[in-house]
């Protein structure tokens, strides 16, 4: 039978069958639209009944090879669809999206990113073994296996805090970690090294919930850095900004540092003394406080494409001048919020609205 996970609509099922030294494990994904089945096993009525109560399938994945036979059994007795190749940052359904690997030892590789719970479902590519962390297949099974644990910092790049594997015990708790101790294990320093064009660069909007609906001046394309390398302390990205594009409101920071560099184009830096018009090579010092805060825009008529670089803070708080608002960062959600956006004004007294 499939039994709940501390996440929100994701259940798995697991077996473990004589002589074999490790679970073998399938998830379900319930959602309004269709429930998602990821790398099927061998159901007994009773758990493909479960399934008919929580909703049936309306996609069936395949992450394993091996899988593939029960993937087409359970397709046809719930009449869905099955998916066994996807490309970058397509969409599957309930909440999940694909992360194309390269370079592992099956072609058309991929693993499933659901992004509200910071987890990642992975199949061929990673085991839970030894419980409690993470390997790949025998070294012998990749053409370079160091390029193979390279192909997987695209896992890395989503920070996940938990990976869920069709073989072995999943990470609930610490993912990143494990996954990049892994990689640092088989490509050493490789791993800490990427150049720009091979970042995935997308419309942030696709992936940030607080930027849907943002208007279209802000929109810019976005690619992350730090997390895709190994950076804890540090955060970094690079945003290029179409002509006539801002990257955010006019913001100050109470602990966050920031530095720019710009890479490409001439994109301007507005401040509350006045606007840098920046070029090539610039880097621009973003301190905490009123001297730091800082808008970054493109008043160019070309691209323009900036390195943003900051500490990472678990708490931080936001002043917006131009809007007059405070954005608080919280190190654990309050009232199910990890961020709170207010009106700077007016200024409460202490015992506003208490009894």
């Amino acid at each position: 039978m499939f039994y709940p996970l501390q996440i929100s609509n994701a259940y798995a099922y697991s077996v473990t069958r004589p002589h074999q030294a490790i679970a073998e494990n399938s998830h379900l994904f319930v959602a309004e639209r269709g429930n998602v089945l990821v790398d099927p096993l061998p159901f007994d009525d009773a758990t493909l009944a479960q399934i008919a109560e929580l909703g049936g399938v309306s996609t069936v994945v395949v992450l394993t090879g091996d899988r593939s036979s029960h993937a087409q059994a359970i397709a046809a007795r719930f009449g869905a669809a099955v998916v066994d190749r996807a490309e970058h940052y397509d969409g599957i359904g309930a909440g999940l999206t694909a992360i194309r690997l390269r370079d592992q030892h099956r072609a058309h590789e991929f693993a499933l990113h659901l992004t509200e719970s910071q987890a990642v479902v992975a199949g061929e590519t990673l085991a839970g073994a030894p419980a409690g962390a993470l390997s790949m297949a025998a070294d012998g099974k990749y053409t370079d296996v160091c390029k193979a644990a390279l192909g997987l910092r695209r896992i890395l790049r989503v920070n996940p805090e938990r990976l869920l594997v069709s073989r072995g015990q999943s990470v609930y708790a610490g993912a990143y970690q494990q996954l990049y101790t892994l990689l640092y294990a088989k490509a050493g320093a490789d791993v800490h090294r990427i150049n720009v064009d091979e970042l995935d660069f997308r419309d942030e909007r696709d992936e940030n919930t607080e930027r849907a609906q943002q208007p279209q001046r802000y929109t810019c394309l976005d690619a992350e850095v730090g997390w895709a390398i190994g950076a804890r302390g540090l955060g970094y990205r690079v945003s290029t900004l179409p002509p006539g594009h801002r990257f955010c409101p006019l913001h100050g920071h109470a602990r966050e540092e920031e530095l720019f560099y710009v890479i490409d184009g001439e994109p301007s830096v507005r401040m509350l003394s006045g606007t840098i018009r920046c070029r090539k090579g610039d880097f621009v010092a973003l301190p905490v406080g009123e001297s730091g805060t800082h808008q970054l825009l493109n008043d160019s008529d070309a691209p323009a494409t900036v390195l943003l670089l900051a500490r990472t803070e678990e708490f931080e708080s936001c002043y917006y001048p131009d809007s007059d608002k405070l954005l608080v960062d919280l190190p654990a959600p309050l009232d199910g919020r990890s961020s709170v956006l207010v009106a700077a004004h007016p200024q409460l007294e202490y015992f506003h609205g208490e009894s």
